[in-house]
């Protein structure tokens, strides 16, 4: 028997919020999160006399020490911050330890989240992590029936799901809708879902009703309040996943977002099917399994392409997903029978359960970024080699483990962030698939996710001795290509968005002769984030502040003025530089921000916003508006964007872009040009022009090269002047 955390609070006289801890902490053997609720083995804890004894050692430090003492890491979890954040917040005195100085006593915190949820705290609220988002959202993107998309509208602006019972009770009728619909059914306007159950047959549509309602009651007073919801009509088109589409957009955003759960949209989903029919012309013979399947729309969208069902396998840690997903295949697949769905679409934990077998193809979207208990943490850590780091990424790990449940010549398809091609949090899992695998098929996705502003990929990839991407397809927007020279990653970038003509291009930048790096020879540093621009940030000029720069106030070779005034009080912003970084004698600022690098030279001592960067180069013997001049040629605005495809400028990419290294001749050369831009009002267009021809001769680039250059260039800012 499971209880729920109020029931386990009332029992053991304690917080709910104390309760929770323990239960994301791992600390309670045999607790589960069902739908973001946990719940708890009725004989996982044991009270006795006095203060609470309990089961698990871990248990008993975490209620005992200190009169329940918190440490950072347990308040990081409860508020939904980061732990930088909380260390911020403890340096600036907004979050302060009682117990010995370093914990916290259940006492304060709860106090203190009261004061950071009531409607006058606004100082706070806007640093919390972006898991503690609460609220129900419109997934618009992921069904494509207007009548469908309306419908879910209309029900969020109802407001009567309040809970999972009333979100149960309201799928559990719409799924009979379509039952009906996809069968040719006539059935009654009104409520249907008691007709349906009052009819005393053991169907297997009827098992999987129940199967989702559960030991939930449904009486007189739960349709009474639902009335004005279940007697709206969902509309059943074939291959879209229309009750999970209700599922997500009624379900609360903070759990999704603390499992890690981005929906798919149904073009991406099509997206991938296409990609593998292309890869393979006999994947309809092929065994397919989605371990992290939700609600099955990747499985229903593959019923639709013929697909026979008994090749089709799923899994989710969400129940309630997993019997929406068999309802879906039983809306596809009329003939297949409760024990087939059962054993092929289960519920479980993939990290550490699957199948036995092994199959064709795997498929579907990973979680991106979900939390892991103390206990799964460590497990993971023995697991998989790509549990490196402090934070585990979910993906990362998925994407270990679905290659092990690959069949010989099998094929991984994932939808994935692009981050995982290039960031250096994902190096192990790029060398995992670097040393064991070849590249099948990759899509740009850009931003896909409905309010979530993460550039994503399909990447399909195939265990093999090859270990190679000729032959790999690729695709960009309306950009379509085939790689067939062999490629080298030997810096662990998966650079997939350059021809064979532009990957040549950025070999003969990379390949160099007497090149120097700014990685090691560099100090860089972040802008202030002030964590109340209201408080210290002005548009007015006073004796006690100063001018401040923002990304957009970076233009290659000047600065545009800001209008914008910071008092200077670095011991009270949130994130800070040392205070030499930005007052040094000379440094160049970027913008963190664009397309295109985009650096200036500062000898102002000037203080810049986190949207504006620095650097200051300290390579021997090369000056730094000779680096400047580097750095903002089209050969490293091409390099950068094309070898990492970001518009963010991280310090890895400015760290691998090659500086040659030449006389003091030719650099001072070169300084003259630059500061004649910098000086200059007069045509600054043609003399970068000059300068920037200047910097090709340095790379020995082929009249080939410079013309891929241009070409890819074209129609970018230049960023030269405003």
């Amino acid at each position: 028997m499971y209880i729920s955390v109020k029931e386990a609070a009332e029992k053991f006289n304690i917080s709910k919020r104390r309760v929770q801890i323990l239960c994301e902490q791992g600390r309670i053997s045999g607790a589960n999160m069902v739908s973001g609720v946990w719940l708890i083995p009725e004989n996982a804890l044991k009270p006795a006399d006095g203060r609470r004894k309990h089961i698990d050692e871990k248990q008993m430090s975490f209620f005992d020490i200190s009169q329940n003492a918190l440490s950072i890491d347990d308040i990081c979890k409860l508020l939904s911050i980061s732990k930088a954040t909380a260390k911020n917040w403890i340096r600036l005195g907004k979050l302060v330890p009682d117990i010995d100085g370093k914990l916290f006593s259940s006492e304060y915190i709860e106090k203190f989240i009261d004061e950071l949820n009531s409607d006058d705290n606004t100082k706070l609220k806007s640093r919390r992590n972006k898991k503690s988002a609460a609220g129900k959202v419109l997934y618009k993107d992921y069904v494509q029936t207007e009548y469908n998309q309306k419908l879910v509208a209309e029900l969020l602006e109802l407001g009567v799901i309040e809970n999972e019972k009333d979100l149960l009770v309201l799928l559990a009728n719409f799924a009979v809708q379509l039952y009906y619909q996809s069968r040719g059914i006539t059935y009654p306007d009104n409520y249907i879902l008691s007709y349906f159950l009052s009819q005393e047959q053991t169907d297997v549509f009827h098992i999987l009703i129940r199967d989702l309602i559960g030991n939930e009651t449904i009486d007189s007073s739960v349709i009474k309040k639902l009335y004005s919801a279940l007697t709206k009509k969902i509309l059943f088109v074939k291959g879209e996943d229309t009750l999970g589409f209700v599922y997500i957009s009624l379900r609360d955003i903070g759990r999704r977002k603390t499992s890690g759960i981005y929906y798919t949209p149904t073009r991406v989903v099509k997206e991938m099917i296409e990609r593998l029919c292309e890869n393979d012309a006999n994947l309809k013979e092929k065994t397919i399994c989605d371990p992290c399947c939700g609600t099955g729309n990747f499985l229903l969208s593959l019923g639709t392409k013929g697909i026979n069902y008994s090749n089709l396998y799923g899994q989710d840690i969400d129940p309630i997903s997993v019997h929406l997903a068999r309802i879906n295949i039983a809306l596809t697949f009329p003939e297949i029978s409760v024990p087939d769905l059962r054993s092929r679409i289960t519920i479980g934990n993939t990290y550490f359960e699957c199948f036995p077998q092994k199959f064709d193809v795997i498929l579907g979207n990973p979680p991106w970024g979900s939390d892991f208990s103390e206990e799964n943490a460590a497990k993971c850590r023995k697991l998989f080699k790509t549990a490196t780091g402090k934070s585990l990424e979910a993906y990362d790990l998925l994407v270990e483990k679905a290659l092990s449940m690959l069949c010989c010549n099998g094929v991984l398809a994932f939808v994935l962030p692009e981050a995982i091609l290039s960031v250096a949090a994902h190096s192990a899992v790029r060398r995992l698939i670097l040393d064991s695998c070849s590249f099948k098929f990759i899509t740009y996705l850009g931003n896909v996710f409905s309010g979530v502003h993460c550039p994503s990929i399909i990447l399909g990839i195939t265990p093999d001795d090859n270990k190679t991407a000729v032959g790999c397809r690729v695709a960009i927007g309306n950009k379509r290509f085939l790689i067939s020279q062999p490629r080298s990653f030997f810096d662990g970038t998966l650079s997939f968005n350059v021809s064979d003509e532009e990957n040549e291009c950025l070999n003969a930048i990379s390949s160099i002769e007497n090149a120097a790096y700014l990685k090691g020879n560099a100090k860089f540093a972040l802008g202030i984030v002030t964590g109340n621009n209201k408080e210290y940030i002005s548009d007015e000029k006073r004796d006690d502040n100063e001018v401040i720069l923002k990304g957009s106030n970076i233009l290659r070779y000047s600065k545009t003025n800001s209008g914008s005034y910071i008092r200077f009080v670095p011991e009270s912003f949130q994130q800070v530089a040392p205070t030499e970084m930005y007052r040094a004698k000379e440094k160049l600022l970027y913008r963190f921000i664009c397309e295109t690098p985009v650096f200036t030279y500062d000898n102002e001592q000037t203080l810049s916003l986190n949207s504006c960067n620095i650097v200051i180069p300290e390579i021997d013997g090369l000056d730094i508006k000779y680096i400047l001049a580097i750095l903002n040629s089209s050969v490293a605005a091409y390099f950068i964007s094309k070898k990492f495809n970001s518009i963010k400028l991280l310090r890895s990419h400015i760290e691998q872009m090659p500086i040659p290294v030449v006389t003091v001749n030719t650099q001072t050369a070169i300084i003259k040009k630059v500061d004649r831009i910098m000086c200059s009002a007069e045509n600054i267009r043609g003399l970068y022009m000059d300068l920037d021809q200047d910097i090709m001769d340095l790379f020995n680039l082929s009249a080939k090269h410079r013309s891929v250059i241009k070409n890819a260039l074209q129609g970018k800012n230049s960023f030269l002047t405003i």
